[in-house]
């Protein structure tokens, strides 16, 4: 309740106070209510302006500020011997996770788990196996701390001597008239593609079920078209296989970055970008 109080404190605002420490308002609110509940006195007084402190308020700030610095200081010299377990799919483990690794601090990240479909990360995150994870389309879990992270749009991944290949972008339309290169069939990206088939009533293509890092060699190869998110395209450039947007962007994902406490979330958020 003391951070909470302190953040409210520096930022004159809930709402800002609430942005940094990952929180809902509501939540922060009722945190600061229960500490001046327990305190017995009022720590800020609002008004239209916003918020400021009371002086008993100020009091306790300024007694509390420099106690809180000097042990968030300690815990971090502690935690620069932290190995941090972490969880990812096969594409951001090839081509998100050694960028952010390489600056990574004060963690030190090792990359020890691999799902094909990220939602299998939170009964691990959950019994402890593993410390933080990216999880896809699932913005929050009961028990687990997350925040958004990044979207992620797919390109088409054409031979280059396909008719489509040069088109400056194609509808998911188009390409389903052709064999389908797709990940297994508990992926998230071949269940979407099924659900796509199935809402427009598109008569069933061919599918060739491959592991993800096989993809895009038999797409060059002329086996058929799949489907890669931007976080790989713009790291490669592949002889064999152009890129090409979709229309109406109709395959994205919500990336989510997950930890198993608030402390580790914020200081590995400060470290990703896409």
């Amino acid at each position: 309740m003391l951070e909470y109080f302190l953040m409210v404190a520096k930022e004159k605002s809930i709402s800002k106070a609430a942005h940094h420490l990952f929180v809902s308002q509501p939540a922060l609110s009722k945190q600061i209510k229960k500490l001046e509940e327990t305190l017995g006195f009022s720590l800020f007084v609002r008004s239209s302006k916003g918020i400021s402190l009371t002086n008993k308020g100020q009091q306790l700030y300024d007694d509390m500020e420099p106690i809180i610095h000097k042990l968030q200081y300690q815990l971090k010299k502690h935690m620069n011997d932290q190995d941090i377990r972490m969880g990812s799919d096969p594409l951001l483990a090839s081509y998100y996770f050694p960028h952010y690794i390489e600056k990574a601090n004060p963690f030190k990240i090792k990359l020890t788990t691999i799902k094909d479909d990220t939602i299998e990360l939170i009964p691990l995150l959950e019994s402890g196996d593993i410390d933080a994870a990216i999880i896809q389309d699932h913005p929050n879990q009961i028990g687990l701390h997350s925040t958004f992270l990044f979207s992620d749009k797919f390109y088409a991944a054409v031979p280059v001597n396909h008719q489509l290949a040069r088109e400056d972008s194609v509808s998911l339309m188009d390409c389903f008239k052709y064999t389908q290169l797709l990940p297994p069939t508990h992926t998230p990206l071949y269940k979407r593609i099924k659900v796509l088939l199935e809402d427009n009533a598109i008569p069933l293509p061919e599918i060739i079920e491959l592991p993800y890092h096989a993809l895009i060699g038999f797409a060059a190869q002329g086996y058929g078209i799949s489907y890669l998110p931007s976080i790989m395209v713009e790291k490669i450039d592949y002889k064999g296989v152009v890129f090409i947007p979709l229309k109406d962007t109709p395959l994205k994902r919500e990336m989510y970055l997950y930890a198993l406490d608030k402390d580790t979330l914020k200081t590995l958020k400060l470290g990703f970008g896409k």
